[in-house]
């Protein structure tokens, strides 16, 4: 048996610091939350590649007196509380006097700070816990702190960061919620040179999302104001007519902390009931203020789990309070005119690059909102970077063969059963079996072109499900015209991706989409998917871009939507796989592409049944639900009881 020792304080440190620091967005959060504890009223933060090459964090707080300079980073030194008693009433963002011990233990650090009673400052060098150099040094009142060479001694945690723009992704999410959480201080942020976005000092929490959101999200928002004998709830909450596909947009605080909380997440959502698209989230910004002593953040390193006493009763009236500001207003959908005007210029896609055309401006920044000018900023000399991702020829073959079990064609049966009606898979149709024409029948497709087996159209129910009957055998069929639409834009669309020869039809009026900062990186990052995709983009300004043509498929198709439905999965998407990613994405944009109710024509039901015909698997949509069901004679006989068992 191995000899029980104690570990020595460099070790110790460096396993304390992982707790803490685990990537550049936990420095990020820590040192922010530090300057923001010390009464700072003024923020710059700057990153450099991910903050894996530089973080630096500048305020102009209180600073740190010249025989403590020292002291604040060793572990367990704080001025935020004294005995355990304050944790019951915490109103500061850090407690435990961890931050800078733990950063300081794995990286290069310089911290420069004076405070108003000290003529001249205090420089520190401190790498991997120890210090290298302190001296007196003229500067401003407030602190400075410089990291570099993150993970220098601990080569493992260095493997597992992730791309500069991963990393620039999460920062920018911390940096966010920071600045939200606190609208009367003025946050700037720099990444690689360029400011990202600074907000105002102001006493509105509007000012602040106004100048961090794009316009779209603005526009939609409707006023939270809730209180009752145990929380106060206010904030903001979207309307019908704003939704994303995933909760990154709803950012939640606890006394002015920012929290992740899952089930807060669903009764938020449970607000909306039913009148959000299935998939569909909305966006929200929320502060809630309860007495600290009812509240634990004291749950995990990070603090940005949270526990409630009583949690029931404090998620209902988060609930109660997003219900009441939907229902202040008419909760009745807005429909508005067509999005676009599009042209009928139609082209193919040769892969040329979509960022040989991105426009450069050179403009003062304005300080007061992103929406004033989009055409001048200071920092849209930021370009669309091109990503090189390899792509195989056919990057979605393995998934169709798996999409497909058999060569046979199988159709949904509807079963009439004791326990009740069910539709289950259990009738396979030869896809050799002759066909002859019937009157009425939907097409003359030739028998080894079509695996549906030979329908005549007989109607149309709720302007969704086409009613077709085979005579020869005596069957009916009933087919989702909505997912017989998304399998055959899916396949037609996946077809033109992997020969490259995508169709694409330009818009006669360019459409403009208003981002996020956050939003705007991610298509920078993610610019040559779009180009591949057959979207043509250009750069427009602050957090800006121009739609200049799609591709074809979607062109009846609300272009803002399929925008936002391929921005939300390339956001959550494994980059390690990005082929398996990429079917997703066309999935979910092909499902976008198809609206409910659309009244069809003889003419055109015909034509989409024709088409279904010609598709690798007519049986399912991309996402797996039913297209076509059958009912034999015998089942619908024996459902009137024309015949027993």
């Amino acid at each position: 048996m191995a000899k029980i020792h104690l570990l020595d304080n460099e070790t110790i440190n460096k396993i304390a610091a992982g707790e803490v620091i685990e990537n550049p967005k936990s420095i990020v959060k820590e040192l922010v939350e530090n300057s923001i504890d010390a009464g700072a009223d003024e923020i710059i933060f700057e990153i450099k590649g991910g903050g894996k090459d530089l973080i630096r964090i500048t305020d102009n707080g209180r600073g740190i007196e010249k025989n403590q300079v020292e002291d604040a980073f060793k572990r367990h030194c704080t001025s935020k509380i004294e005995s355990s008693d304050d944790l019951n009433s915490l109103y500061t963002l850090g407690f435990r006097g961890e931050a800078l011990a733990s950063i300081a233990a794995v990286a290069h650090v310089d911290m420069i700070t004076r405070t108003a009673a000290d003529l001249t400052g205090t420089k520190i060098t401190i790498e991997g816990g120890k210090v290298v150099s302190k001296e007196d040094i003229g500067c401003p009142v407030g602190t400075t702190i410089t990291v570099t060479e993150l993970f220098f001694n601990v080569p493992a945690r260095k493997k597992f960061l992730k791309s500069d723009a991963s990393e620039s992704g999460n920062i920018n999410e911390v940096v966010v919620s920071l600045a939200l959480s606190k609208e009367n201080i003025s946050f700037k942020y720099i990444n690689n040179g360029n400011t990202a976005f600074r907000t105002p000092k102001t006493d509105n929490l509007l000012n602040t999302i106004s100048s961090l959101y794009e316009r779209d999200l603005y526009n939609s928002l409707l006023k939270v104001n809730y209180e009752s004998d145990v929380v106060k709830i206010t904030g903001f909450t979207t309307n019908l007519n704003y939704y994303r596909g995933n909760r990154k947009q709803q950012i939640v605080f606890v006394n002015q902390r920012y929290i992740k909380h899952k089930r807060m997440s669903y009764y938020i959502e449970a607000a909306y009931n039913t009148m959000l698209p299935k998939g569909k989230y909305p966006a929200c910004f929320l502060k809630i203020e309860i007495d600290p002593s009812l509240v634990d953040v004291n749950v995990h390193p990070a603090k940005t789990e949270v526990r409630f006493q009583n949690e029931e009763l404090i998620l209902n009236e988060i609930k109660r309070a997003v219900f009441s500001a939907l229902h202040s207003v008419s909760i009745i959908k807005e429909v508005k005119g067509e999005d676009v005007i599009k042209d009928n210029r139609i082209s193919k896609n040769k892969g040329s690059s979509i960022f040989e055309n991105f426009k450069k401006y050179e403009s003062v920044h304005n300080e007061h909102s992103i929406f004033d000018n989009p055409a001048h900023d200071e920092y849209s000399n930021i370009k669309l970077t091109e990503i090189k991702t390899e792509y195989s020829e056919n990057i979605f073959e393995e998934a169709l063969e798996q999409s497909i079990a058999e060569e046979k064609a199988i159709i949904y049966e509807y079963r009439n059963t004791a326990e009740g009606n069910d539709t289950v898979p259990v009738t396979e149709l030869s896809s050799q079996e002759p066909y002859e024409s019937v009157q009425q029948s939907f097409t003359e497709i030739a028998e080894d072109e079509s695996k549906l087996p030979e329908l005549s159209v007989t109607g149309i129910v709720m302007d969704t499900y086409i009613i077709c009957e085979n005579i020869e055998k005596s069957e009916m069929y009933m087919i989702d015209q909505h997912a017989a639409h998304e399998r055959i834009n899916y396949e037609k669309f996946l077809n033109q991706y992997n020969s490259k020869e995508i169709i694409i039809q330009e818009l006669l009026i360019p459409e403009v989409v208003n981002l996020s900062y956050e939003d705007y990186q991610a298509v920078m990052s993610n610019g040559e998917i779009y180009e591949n995709l057959g979207f043509n983009l250009e750069n427009f300004g602050t957090n800006a871009i121009l739609i200049i043509s799609i591709p074809n498929i979607f062109r009846n198709s609300n272009i803002k939507e399929i925008f936002y439905t391929i921005l939300d999965s390339l956001k959550s998407s494994n980059k390690s796989n990005i082929n398996i990613e990429l079917e997703k994405i066309i999935k979910n944009a092909c499902v976008k592409s198809v609206k409910a109710g659309d009244r069809l024509h003889i003419q055109e039901v015909k034509a989409l049944l024709k088409d279904l015909g010609k598709t690798e698997n007519p049986y399912t949509c991309p996402h797996g639900r039913p297209v076509i069901i059958k009912m034999t004679k015998y089942e619908i006989e024996k459902m009137f009881e024309r015949i027993q068992n």
